[in-house]
């Protein structure tokens, strides 16, 4: 990982509260969060801000080459989510939160985490309007009549009925959390917020020789 043991060894002693902490907290081994840890300790120490942490776009661009989340204003709209704030640092913990949910993530957890990505307003309420910007890029424009505006609108209207469970015009939690649960296809029905299953695989395979075993 670019570092020597005996700074792996001081860095595993620096936090080894935080590790112990976290690891009954999260969906890692001791060892996997180390792991996890250290790839943010490298992460780090090529930030302009080496004490405080890794930087946003530094997360960003983990993201995007690492776990091939490759759209760029969802990736934004989950660094936003996850380390809300002015700051432009991700800290260590948030990592680790975030590492855990996408790697291991409950389905619960994977819920709460694409809701609150799609809450653009943080207020429990996913509008039509918000549909139709989240989905406005999905449509490939053709060489047929149909307007791109009015397929989008089309499938948000799908959408809707088959989400909104109480037909009062907004997709609340509980909506959405109601009809992921009953169809788990429906989870990044706005767009990826998660990272793919081979993505998630590769990176596991890098972190463990015992993925297959876990």
């Amino acid at each position: 990982m670019g570092i020597g043991s005996m700074e792996e060894i001081r860095f595993k002693k620096k936090h080894v509260r935080l590790i112990h902490r976290l690891t009954k907290e999260l969906h890692f081994s001791q060892e996997e969060l180390e792991n996890i840890l250290l790839i943010y300790y490298n992460i780090q120490k090529q930030s302009e801000d080496k004490q405080h942490g890794i930087t946003k776009d530094q997360f960003k661009e983990f993201l995007h080459n690492t776990l091939d989340m490759t759209d760029t204003e969802i990736t934004n709209r989950i660094v936003h989510t996850v380390s809300r704030g002015p700051s432009p640092i991700i800290t260590m913990e948030t990592w680790a939160r975030v590492m855990s949910l996408f790697l291991r993530g409950t389905l619960e957890e994977k819920i709460k985490h694409c809701y609150s990505v799609y809450d653009i307003m943080f207020n429990g309420k996913i509008g039509r309007d918000i549909m139709v910007g989240f989905l406005d890029n999905c449509i490939i424009s053709s060489s047929s009549d149909e307007d791109p505006e009015d397929a989008v609108k089309d499938l948000v209207e799908v959408l809707a009925k088959k989400i909104d469970l109480d037909r009062d015009g907004i997709i609340s939690f509980e909506d959405y959390r109601k009809s992921c649960l009953a169809e788990p296809a429906l989870l990044e029905l706005l767009g990826p917020c998660l990272p793919s299953r081979l993505a998630v695989h590769s990176f596991l395979t890098f972190l463990t020789p015992h993925v297959g075993k876990l």
